[in-house]
C-alpha cells in the first residue's frame, strides 16, 4: 500500500492502487483524486473539485488521470475559484448538459479525424450506437446515466451477440470518458 502524503504528488497519483477519495490537503481549493475499481478490475482515476457556490457544496469533474495531470487539475481548481469569486462559475442547472446522442456525435467527430475517409469505422460506430444504445440512452443527459442504464442496454444482447455487446460497451465508455473529461460527470458508468 502506498503511503498517503499530506499533499498529492505525481508519484503518489501514479502509484495509488487503493480505491477511495484522496484530497490534496489544505489550501488545495477542494481538489481530490477519485480512485475506483472498474468492472474489469482495473483502476479508474479522475479528478474532482468540491466547491461552495451560492451557499451549496458542488462537485465539479475536472477530467481523467492521466489525460489531466496533477498540475493541470490544480490549475483548473484555481481557475474555478477565480471564476467563482467573479460570479462566472457555471454549475448545476445553468450549464447545459448534453444528451448521450449529442455527446456521441461529438465523440464520433473527434475520432473521425483519425479514421480513413470513406472507411467503415464511422459507419460501424453509428450503427452499433443507433441500434443498441440510442433507444435507451439517446435522450438522457450524460450526467444522469447510471451503470444500471448501461446494463439495460447490454444485457439483452450479451449472450447472443457477445462481440457486438463488447463493442457497444466500449463505445458507450468512450462517450462517457469524454463526459468525464468535459466535467459533466465524475465517473464512467460503462466500467472503464
Amino acid at each position: 500500500m502506498t503511503r498517503r502524503p499530506y499533499r498529492l504528488s505525481a508519484r503518489f497519483v501514479a502509484a495509488v492502487r487503493e480505491p477511495g477519495r484522496y484530497g490534496d490537503g489544505r489550501g488545495s481549493g477542494g481538489l481530490s483524486l477519485l480512485v475506483k475499481r472498474t468492472a474489469r478490475g482495473d483502476l479508474a482515476k479522475s479528478w474532482a473539485q468540491r466547491i461552495q457556490v451560492d451557499g451549496r457544496a458542488r462537485n465539479l469533474g475536472l477530467g481523467v488521470w492521466p489525460h489531466v495531470s496533477l498540475a493541470d487539475a490544480r490549475q483548473k481548481c484555481v481557475l474555478n475559484l477565480v471564476a467563482r469569486s467573479r460570479g462566472e462559475l457555471v454549475t448545476g442547472r445553468e450549464r447545459t448538459v448534453p444528451t448521450f446522442a449529442e455527446a456521441a456525435e461529438t465523440v464520433i467527430a473527434i475520432h473521425a479525424t483519425g479514421w480513413k475517409h470513406g472507411g467503415r469505422s464511422e459507419m460501424d460506430w453509428r450503427w452499433t450506437l443507433d441500434n443498441y444504445a440510442m433507444p435507451k440512452l439517446g435522450q438522457r443527459p450524460v450526467d444522469r446515466i447510471s451503470t444500471a442504464d448501461v446494463m439495460a442496454v447490454l444485457l439483452p444482447i450479451w449472450n447472443e451477440k457477445r462481440v457486438t455487446a463488447r463493442k457497444v460497451r466500449q463505445r458507450i465508455g468512450a462517450v462517457m470518458r469524454w463526459a468525464v473529461a468535459q466535467g459533466y460527470r465524475e465517473d464512467n458508468p460503462a466500467g472503464e
